[in-house]
């Protein structure tokens, strides 16, 4: 008995004294550090984009400056004419995504070139989903709750989900939208609408330049009774 006694007595000293150095490094602690250094080499990269000089794509001559620089491009453009410079940073946001910008205010109000809009509308099939005329139903729309072009729609928010059932979001109707709306139908879906709007025939920019003139055109405010 005694020398059970003193055999568990020294067993308990061994583990007490080298069981804590024995043990394996913590798996966690190693991700830990590991997630804790590459912060900072993330953060290092920041620094050294958000100050530095680049080129981010030379086809597209699309170039990286200082971020303190280009704040303060951004707010002497915004004092001489927000106007412009908003219009500019649409251009370049939608050019970078892929979509052709179609035409400014001016030529949207062009009469031929709504014309032109109003046949695609008709040969390019959207007016079996989208409804333009109160007294002509779309049969297609109707079924699908595709949204209709009537009343005074343009320039005015509506609810979108981002891709079909996704979150909720408020955009704007105007050119930016439409021209999305056109070239990536999957990305906002009208609220309310079963289906996203299925890819359209191939439309060319002058085209869609055309359809986005005379979808303008429809937009009118309701008269009063």
């Amino acid at each position: 008995m005694f020398a059970l006694g003193l055999t568990l007595v020294l067993a308990v000293w061994i583990v007490s004294k080298y069981g804590k150095e024995a043990q394996p490094q913590s798996l966690t602690t190693e991700r830990d550090q590991a997630r804790a250094e590459k912060r900072v080499e993330l953060k290092k990269a920041d620094e050294e984009a958000l100050g530095g000089y680049g080129v981010v794509d030379a086809v597209r001559k699309v170039y990286q400056v200082p971020i303190a620089d280009a704040m303060t491009v951004v707010v002497s453009r915004m004092n001489e004419g927000s106007g412009s410079l908003h219009k500019e940073l649409i251009s370049r946001s939608m050019a970078a995504a892929g979509l052709a910008v179609a035409g400014n205010e001016e030529d949207l109000q062009d009469p031929e070139l709504i014309a032109q809009g109003k046949t695609l509308f008709l040969t390019k099939i959207c007016f079996t989903c989208h409804q333009t005329d109160p007294a002509v139903p779309a049969p297609a729309g109707l079924a699908l709750k595709a949204p209709n072009f009537l009343g005074e729609f343009w320039g005015k928010e509506r609810e979108v989900h981002k891709g079909l059932g996704g979150p909720i979001e408020k955009v704007k109707f105007d050119a930016a939208y439409f021209t999305e709306s056109v070239r990536k139908p999957m990305d906002k879906v009208v609220k309310g609408a079963l289906t996203p709007m299925p890819p359209p025939p191939p439309v060319t920019d002058e085209e869609l330049k055309a359809l986005l003139a005379y979808v303008k055109s429809l937009s009118k405010a309701e008269k009063k009774k």
